[in-house]
């Protein structure tokens, strides 16, 4: 026996089911079944689902197969919340389906609501912004694959600002190389003389396309991952440049390096061990002209254990990627940047402060015995 229903979507846009004043999500969807729980299976830890035949379905009536447990007494029929899914999903279609104005979209599916819903809308700004972005996304033409499409949407090539913001945009293929900077950015890009930069095997491309539009770029310090062939790069294009390798990088490298020896478990079982390994991270903060000493002497004290580590130095569409960017850039770097022209001091928490503190006092102050000053720098440390 059919049942009469009503489909609406969720916020996310998936399928949502309204079955006797209950809403149902879709949980998965075979060949022949659609199985469906109950909207409030996470908040209210409700176990009712339901099993529909694919084939005798249609948009009014469905044919249900299978229920198995019971709604839960707090899991009450809302009727307002299903007049207001409703509602959203009336103004979307509107909106899709139509070029009228987003006052006239809301006026047209608001003069059905009844009073107590009215009272439960969300602010109207918030539904126009929701309009306008639906709008937004129907003007895209349909999301890549791959880096053989022929250009970047107008829409995407600019700030919330209208600022320009898609700064290079290489030919189609498999090497395409795609660069976003606002005017802002770039300002502190020609001025900043420290930077930390990301190995790449285009960094000499990369390098040519932002000296395009940042013409008097000049780092003096330059700070990256372990990787002879971007320095060479580097200091072929920066002569005066001074470049550092990264104390981060050098922790992950050490990590990978425990892991692919399958020493990950006992790091964390063996406090002993673990502060050996801790003190080849410590190296980096030893006088660079006694590394190599210091290197050796840490290796004659640890066990055996140690001798055998050799240490070296998605459904998201390109689209939602580029749009989240410029949504990115106008609430968070626009924002930080503007916080920077105001002279706003910068804060780290507590335990950072105090772990910079007694680094420094290590380094300033240091040990006489290399090992112990290495020793001292490794409790402070952590991979």
């Amino acid at each position: 026996m059919l049942t009469p229903i009503v489909f609406t979507t969720t916020s996310k846009s998936r399928p949502l089911m309204i079955l006797d004043g209950y809403l149902y999500t879709r949980d998965r969807r075979t060949d022949t079944k659609t199985y469906w729980h109950c909207e409030n299976q996470k908040s209210l830890n409700c176990h009712y689902r339901l099993h529909t035949c694919n084939s005798t379905s249609t948009e009014t009536h469905i044919l249900i197969l299978k229920q198995t447990g019971t709604h839960l007494t707090s899991c009450n029929r809302d009727l307002i919340k299903i007049t207001l899914r409703k509602f959203r999903k009336d103004v979307l279609d509107r909106t899709k389906s139509t070029q009228e104005t987003t006052n006239a979209v809301l006026s047209q599916c608001s003069s059905k609501l009844p009073d107590p819903a009215r009272i439960k809308l969300p602010p109207l700004d918030h539904i126009k912004r929701t309009m306008q972005k639906q709008r937004k996304r129907i003007d895209l033409p349909p999301a890549p694959n791959n880096m053989d499409f022929p250009c970047i949407p107008t829409i995407l090539q600019t700030t919330k600002r209208n600022d320009n913001f898609l700064r290079i945009d290489t030919d189609p293929g498999l090497d395409r190389l795609l660069v976003f900077n606002s005017p802002e950015q770039t300002a502190i890009l020609e001025s900043a003389c420290d930077f930390l930069i990301k190995s790449t095997a285009t960094c000499q491309e990369i390098i040519n396309k932002i000296v395009e539009f940042a013409p008097t770029w000049s780092p003096r310090i330059i700070m990256l991952a372990f990787e002879k062939a971007v320095a060479n790069v580097l200091s072929n294009n920066f002569p005066q440049v001074c470049l550092s390798g990264c104390y981060f990088h050098l922790r992950q490298s050490i990590h990978r390096k425990l892991q692919e020896q399958g020493l990950q478990k006992k790091s964390e079982d063996d406090v002993g061990f673990a502060h050996g390994i801790h003190k080849m991270a410590a190296l980096a903060f030893i006088n660079p002209n006694d590394v190599i000493n210091a290197f050796a002497d840490v290796s004659t004290h640890l066990g055996d254990d140690f001798q055998r580590c050799v240490f070296q130095c998605s459904h998201s569409t390109l689209w939602k990627f580029i749009d989240k960017l410029i949504l990115e850039e106008d609430s968070q770097i626009h924002t930080k940047i503007a916080r920077v022209n105001a002279e706003e001091p910068t804060t780290k928490k507590k335990k950072y402060e105090y772990l910079d503190k007694r680094l420094l006092n290590l380094v300033l102050n240091p040990h006489q015995n290399v090992i112990d000053q290495i020793s001292g720098l490794a409790h402070n440390i952590i991979l």
